[in-house]
């Protein structure tokens, strides 16, 4: 982003703002430590979503319409500044919950939250992605990249934003934890940590490799078969006595998550359109997803060349 290369461009949120606009007076310098001052402080830091908002790197003036579900409505003359007001727009209402992931992802949680996530961080470094960048870019769509490159730009305007010359306005949590978020790179959307939640193949191999110990190939493959069915097969010299749940420690440390019962399932079906009501098809997804707050989800409707889409996605990633 070239700042002041490019006019000075307008955000527009026209609706359902009001309830976040009403104004705490603060006092400065004020002590956090009592309930309404920590709420005074909270809602001083909200982000200015009604109005008009000067931002560096847009093109053209581009409109947010937030409907009563606080749903942002983007609408964009360029795919840049669609992606770019997007990045801009989670960071207002997500900013904390992006930082983590960010920073989970990288594998720079110890850093600011102590020694305890050594490990997990350890684990994401082993994660990252090491190859030829050029090629990881070429194997996306085209505009990938280049959405990439918007998207984060906007996410670093806001935080360049909120931490203005005069008043440090980052979310309250920043403050309470004594601590600030980085900067944003487009190969930071590509980070590989994330997946671990939805996969299980580390367990499951695990699992196969001490069935195959304790009872052959043979049986293995009869109980509990690869899929795609593929033969198998110990690497000679390879002894499978060692393994134990052991192995998996710092893996389910990462992968962990908090769940509302002990056995989960996913399903995914679709009905007709000559069995609905509208003569349109539906469809109906379950993520297997952990229930968590601030939702994984973020629901948002971009507007532009070639773009006329609303739906769920993650707020820290582009698109839905």
């Amino acid at each position: 982003m070239r700042p002041f290369r490019f006019p000075r461009s307008i955000l527009a949120t026209l609706l359902g703002a009001a309830f976040l606009l009403t104004a705490c007076v603060r006092q400065p310098g004020e002590d956090l430590r009592t309930e309404s001052a920590l709420r005074e402080e909270a809602g001083f830091r909200l982000s200015q979503i009604s109005g008009r908002i000067a931002v560096n790197g847009l093109r053209k003036p581009v409109t947010v319409i937030r409907d009563k579900w606080g749903v942002p409505h983007i609408y964009a003359d360029t795919e840049e500044d669609l992606f770019f007001v997007q990045g801009f727009v989670a960071a207002q209402d997500r900013l904390y919950q992006m930082e983590i992931w960010r920073r989970t992802g990288r594998g720079e949680l110890a850093a600011v939250f102590g020694p305890d996530f050594i490990e997990r961080d350890r684990m994401a470094r082993l994660m990252r992605y090491r190859g030829n960048m050029t090629a990881e870019w070429e194997s996306y769509s085209p505009q990938t990249k280049r959405i990439a490159e918007s998207f984060t730009e906007g996410i670093n305007a806001y935080i360049a934003e909120q931490k203005g010359e005069r008043e440090d306005r980052l979310p309250i949590e920043f403050t309470l934890l004594g601590f600030q978020p980085g900067q944003w790179r487009p190969e930071d959307i590509l980070l590989r940590t994330a997946g671990l939640q939805m996969t299980y193949n580390a367990a499951a191999e695990i699992a196969r490799a001490r069935l195959v110990a304790a009872l052959g190939t043979q049986e293995a493959m009869r109980w509990m078969p690869p899929e795609p069915t593929t033969p198998l097969a110990v690497p000679e010299g390879l002894d499978l006595a060692g393994l134990d749940q052991r192995v998996l420690e710092v893996y389910s440390s990462v992968t962990g998550t908090p769940t509302l019962e002990t056995t989960d399932g996913s399903n995914n079906w679709i009905v007709s359109g000559n069995l609905s009501s509208t003569g349109k098809p539906l469809m109906a997804s379950d993520p297997h997803r952990a229930i968590a707050h601030p939702s994984l989800r973020y629901v948002t409707h971009l507007v532009g060349p070639g773009w006329n889409v609303i739906g769920a996605g993650e707020p820290a990633l582009p698109g839905v």
